[in-house]
């Protein structure tokens, strides 16, 4: 499990909008509350005709670097995090149905853009770089900025239309963020969240979004295992060479080691 992903996009949500805020605000970003986590954009949130500013939250790719002779744990983590902005409107598409005939279904429609909606995005996007940039110190992204250690790329790419002729409303901010890898609980300690998940769990008020997802996933992470008792110690050692329990010059056996 690459828990870290999560910690860092619940802490990201977390910084375009706290869940102090979700209900009345203030709100770091023109999108408001509608700030969402790997999801679709909710119809029911947006009004026909109406354009608004919405924000989608996803993390992609994963790299780790092993270091060390054991080539265990990565050096280091890196995460693409990306904030999709759009302006969508509530709008409707015609379907075909079972019986031959057609219907309509309601969804979110990001129509091409305009010197307004462009506008609408440019100032959308700087509130979003300037939320996660650790140098603005942002009030609500104090959790996001004990997550995402470093910001090494941002790259900041718009939409077309299926035929490429039309740019629509709609941009994919990519950061590419240094973060607190994994860090699973030592053998024969308490059952308790990895970390950094466990910082952002801690961290999120009780009955929010975020926190319900922790609490969820708390229940599905394997326990630490029991520390099994250490009944002897070897040390080998060998002059000019690798030695081996075969091939050494000097051993040192330690019973009933604990």
């Amino acid at each position: 499990m690459s828990l870290h992903r999560l910690a860092l996009r619940l802490a990201a949500v977390e910084a375009l909008c706290p869940a102090a805020s979700e209900e009345a605000g203030p709100y770091p970003t023109l999108a408001g509350r509608l700030v969402y986590d790997s999801r679709q954009v909710p119809i029911d949130q947006l009004v026909p005709d109406k354009p608004r500013p919405i924000l989608l939250v996803y993390t992609e790719e994963d790299k780790g670097t092993p270091w060390g002779s054991g080539r265990h744990r990565p050096e280091e983590t890196i995460v693409t995090l990306v904030v999709e902005a759009l302006i969508a409107a509530r709008g409707t598409v015609v379907i075909d149905l079972p019986d031959g005939g057609t219907g309509t279904v309601g969804v979110a429609d990001v129509g091409p853009t305009d010197p307004e909606h462009e506008a609408l995005l440019d100032v959308l996007e700087a509130q979003v770089r300037y939320a996660l940039d650790r140098r603005s110190m942002a009030p609500s992204a104090e959790l996001y900025r004990r997550i995402a250690m470093e910001v090494r790329a941002i790259e900041s790419v718009p939409l077309r239309d299926a035929e490429k002729t039309t740019r629509l409303a709609f941009r994919t901010i990519s950061f590419t963020v240094q973060v607190r890898a994994t860090e699973w609980p030592a053998p024969g300690a308490e059952p308790t969240l990895p970390e950094p998940l466990r910082t952002v769990a801690e961290a999120l008020p009780v009955g929010s979004y975020g926190r319900d997802i922790c609490d969820r996933v708390a229940g599905l992470v394997p326990a630490p295992p029991g520390l099994v008792p250490l009944e002897a110690i070897d040390i080998f050692a060998g002059i000019g060479r690798m030695p081996t329990a075969e091939d050494h010059d000097v051993r040192a056996h330690v019973t009933g080691a604990t």
